[in-house]
């Protein structure tokens, strides 16, 4: 290896996974080193986003042991690698335990956690760092939407969380709460978001620049739109109409796409899978699939829902303790994936992908 140019040498261990390459910074100085640059941690992400082929996206489960789960895998039936154990971030100096209330947010392998002491705390999973936030001044007992995005014009993650119980008395104002890791402080920001409410105790996804979390118009009794909130310039843009007016629903990103998943009614109705591959007001969606909602097994407690390569869809259905399902609608199929919990039964769960990606 030492007689390749080390631009070849980069260029490999890009596609290696993340767990490989904290082993081999053990290799010698200079792999040390170059692992350990912020500019290979964005090459090697880059690479995660980019390549169709490298299977990085990985969902964390809350459950008692941590688990991290290979969706893929599940989906290719290579059950030996589909789950695997973590540890709690130790986040707490005084406390050994770590146990997770919300997650908050998810961007370029960090998670931002609420743990049950309420303590904010951001971590990558792949590299077991962490950092505990100093507390912002909303309540995140009260309705809230969260997210956690990057700002490419500073290079900078940030956390926000928008509370229409915090602001003004105005109606259609959000007190937003932004914390920029560089500078490891809270401001406060306000946002105006006229006729429209926004879906409380969820956490947005972040997807070409913003944070995009569900909403509905004041005369609608369903979620009829996508509320982005721009990262960079921190303000609402408009308001994106959603394919239909669905009852529950949640919003995932499969490869460089947005999806939404959605109950029609609250009963004896159709889950509907929408995909869009470009946003904006005059976002042109597509149906991927409309099946009877009794199929899946719904209920008050189903939230996350991804898409996997092969068309199948992962449900983390926090009503059935310990299980999820991956269905394939053209097929009609379910596999059921056990998760062993020793905790309370109805855990968080968040996707994330694996990364280098520093909180230092």
């Amino acid at each position: 290896m030492s007689k390749l140019p080390q631009e070849i040498i980069v260029d490999i261990l890009t596609y290696l996974p993340a767990k490989s390459l904290i082993k081999f910074k053990c290799v010698c100085r200079s792999w040390r080193s170059l692992i350990s640059d912020p500019q290979f941690a964005k090459l090697h992400l880059k690479r995660a986003h980019e390549d169709e082929n490298i299977n990085r996206q990985r969902l964390l489960i809350a459950a008692d042991p941590l688990y991290s789960v290979d969706f893929e895998a599940a989906s290719d039936g290579d059950n030996g690698n589909t789950l695997v154990k973590l540890s709690y971030p130790n986040a707490e100096s005084h406390n050994d335990s770590f146990a997770v209330g919300l997650f908050l947010g998810s961007c370029d392998g960090i998670v931002c956690i609420l743990n049950e002491v309420d303590s904010v705390v951001l971590w990558n999973p792949s590299t077991r760092e962490s950092k505990k936030l100093s507390g912002p001044t909303s309540s995140l007992h009260k309705d809230f939407s969260t997210g956690l995005g990057y700002d490419s014009s500073t290079d900078d993650y940030k956390m926000v969380i928008a509370s229409s119980a915090t602001a003004s008395t105005r109606s259609d104002q959000i007190m937003v709460e932004v914390f920029t890791l560089k500078t490891n402080t809270w401001r406060t920001v306000q946002g105006s978001l006229p006729g429209i409410t926004l879906g409380s105790n969820y956490y947005g996804e972040f997807w070409n620049g913003a944070l995009l979390w569900l909403g509905k118009r004041d005369a609608a009794h369903h979620l009829d739109v996508i509320v982005p909130f721009d990262i960079e310039k921190e303000k609402f843009m408009e308001a994106v109409p959603l394919p239909n007016h669905f009852y529950t629903a949640v919003l995932s990103i499969s490869g460089n796409c947005l999806c939404v998943f959605g109950e029609l009614q609250p009963s004896g109705s159709y889950f509907e899978a929408w995909l869009a591959s470009e946003y904006g007001v005059k976002t042109t969606w597509r149906r991927l699939f409309a099946v009877p909602a009794d199929k899946l097994c719904l209920d008050c407690y189903s939230s996350g829902m991804w898409l996997t390569k092969k068309g199948e869809v992962l449900l983390d259905n926090h009503g059935c303790p310990g299980i999820l399902t991956l269905y394939h609608p053209v097929e009609d199929a379910k596999k059921l994936l056990k998760v062993e919990n020793d905790g309370d039964p109805f855990y968080e769960s968040a996707i994330y992908t694996e990364s280098l990606v520093s909180l230092c």
